[in-house]
Order: structure tokens, then C-alpha cells, then sequence
């Protein structure tokens, strides 16, 4: 045999070592990252986005489901699944008759649940699913929980969204009304206006809190003069979006420069929702034409 065979055959060796140690450092390191997760044999989900989750990651535990909303849908997987309302009105005593092992439920409405649960000995899992990049998170960790890491990679790559960059940031004043005619304003830390953020837009601040929605101040509204006004409804989406179109008609709303230039719009579900979902990409490309619209003016 040559020296030049000999080198050749060396180098292959050597290329063999490191794909070899490569695969089990990968192997070794997935392990560990199962290892910190847990998963559980009958799971009840509280969120109609914890529902859809579930169902795109084929987790099969699921024992009930969140009861949806007037346009959401329970999947086909899980279509035959008891329901068991939401956080406007859990129904704790068909959660506890499904004896789970864990109910999950979201992060921003944790106290609807753990209090109620925890007096029956049903233990609760927190998923955050706050922002985009929040829900990102809690995909990964439910991937490593129930072995499926390929899609759970999958479906966080189909949430990448890319920030719009754009010198103009048009103002944007964000409500959340309720049935009866109320509404609160949201902020940038809410999902929608991190959205809004992430589209180029500038969430009007009504007050100096870090909470997601906050009681609006009209006399600050009419200071900042929004240039696009975004609606949504907590429920009854039909009642609240009329109550918003009575209340743009009053003097107080009505000289506001979104209202004069008819860039009020409505974020209606299931595309929108009060938390991160896989609707995200969809709610964030209806944002970036709604302030791109405003701009035209």
C-alpha cells in the first residue's frame, strides 16, 4: 500500500471519529433535554391555542380540551374529547371527574384555575404563551416532554416572523372591549401589541404600567392623536365591535386623527386571540397592511 493510500485511509478514519462523536454528543445531549421535561399520561388543556398546539404536535394524552370559542374549533383529533369550558367559566367539576395528571393551563390566567384545582389535588403545569417568542419557548419544552422534538422544531420555525423595518412608526392605540360596553387599552407588552411592535407600529401608552392592558385615559389619547386604532373583543365579539363603532361616533372620539381618516380596524378571531397562537403569522402580516394602509395618507 502507497503512502499516499495509507494517508487517505488515515484521514478517513479520523473523519469517521468525529461524525461518530458527533452523533453521540448529539444523542447524549437530546437525552439530557428529555430528561429535564416531564410528560403525563392524561392531560386536559384549559386554551383553545393549548388545544391547537397539542393537536399539531400529535401528543395523544389529551383527555379534554378547552371548550372554543364562537369562531374557534376543537380539532379532529381531539373532536370527540369532553370540553370543559375556558377561563370565563371553567367547569373545575368535569375537569376533576377526567382524573388528570396534569391540566395545563396559560400563565396570564393561572389564577382562574390553580386555586380551584389545587383544593382537589390536580396538579397544574404553567405554559406561558405571553408573546410569540414566549409561545416558541413552551413548544420546545412540550417537543422534549412528549418526544417530539422534530416538529416542535417545525412549528417554531413556521413562527419567525421578521420585524418590519421602517423609519415611519405609525401610532397605534390598542382596545380590548367587553360585553356591556367597557374596554381597557393594551400595551406593547400584551401579544397583539408586541406585534404591533414587531410591524413597525408604536403602541400609545395611556399609562406607565408594564401590564398588558390598562384602564384607558382619554384625555392621553387625545394627546398622542393615534394614527390607527386596532379593536378587539375579550367576548360577544359582534355586540362589542358595534358598542366601538357607537363610541368613535361621540365628540370625544370622533376628532381623533384614526377615527377622521377611517383607520379603525378589527382583530377578530381566530385569527387574533388574547394569547400567542399559530395564527400568529397570519394576525402579525394583517397588522404590517393595516399600518402600511395608514401610511398611504
Amino acid at each position: 500500500m502507497s503512502k499516499k493510500q495509507i494517508r487517505l485511509l488515515s484521514l478517513c478514519f479520523v473523519l469517521l471519529l468525529i461524525l461518530a462523536g458527533g452523533w453521540l454528543w448529539l444523542a447524549f445531549s437530546q437525552s439530557n433535554a428529555s430528561d429535564d421535561a416531564k410528560s403525563y399520561k392524561r392531560v386536559v388543556t384549559t386554551t383553545n391555542a393549548q388545544t391547537q398546539v397539542f393537536d399539531q404536535l400529535g401528543i395523544k394524552q389529551v383527555v379534554g380540551v378547552a371548550t372554543p370559542g364562537e369562531k374557534q374549533s376543537v380539532p379532529k383529533r381531539y373532536k370527540n374529547l369532553p370540553q370543559v369550558g375556558n377561563h370565563v367559566s371553567p367547569n373545575i367539576e368535569k375537569i376533576v371527574s377526567l382524573k388528570p395528571d396534569a391540566v395545563y393551563v396559560d400563565e396570564a390566567l393561572v389564577d382562574d384555575y390553580q386555586k380551584k384545582l389545587s383544593s382537589d389535588n390536580i396538579h397544574t403545569e404553567i405554559l406561558n404563551f405571553k408573546t410569540v417568542a414566549d409561545l416558541q419557548n413552551s413548544i420546545t419544552s412540550l417537543g422534549k416532554a412528549y418526544n417530539k422534538p422534530i416538529k416542535a422544531a417545525e412549528m417554531k420555525h413556521e413562527l419567525d416572523l421578521k420585524d418590519t423595518s421602517t423609519k415611519k412608526h405609525p401610532k397605534v392605540l390598542l382596545l380590548m372591549g367587553m360585553p356591556g360596553g367597557s374596554f381597557l387599552a393594551g400595551t406593547k407588552y400584551s401579544y397583539v401589541g408586541d406585534l404591533i411592535e414587531r410591524a413597525g407600529g408604536k403602541v400609545v401608552t395611556t399609562s406607565s404600567s408594564k401590564s398588558d392592558y390598562v384602564q384607558p385615559n382619554t384625555e392621553q389619547i387625545a394627546k398622542e392623536q393615534p394614527d390607527v386604532i386596532i379593536t378587539m373583543a375579550h367576548a360577544m365579539d359582534q355586540s362589542v365591535f358595534d358598542s366601538f363603532k357607537t363610541e368613535f361616533k361621540s365628540d370625544s372620539w370622533k376628532n381623533i386623527k384614526a377615527v377622521k381618516e377611517n383607520h379603525v380596524y378589527q382583530a377578530k378571531e381566530p385569527t387574533f386571540s388574547m394569547t400567542a397562537n399559530m395564527n400568529a403569522p397570519k394576525a402579525f402580516k394583517q397588522i404590517q397592511t393595516w399600518l402600511a394602509d395608514s401610511e398611504k395618507n
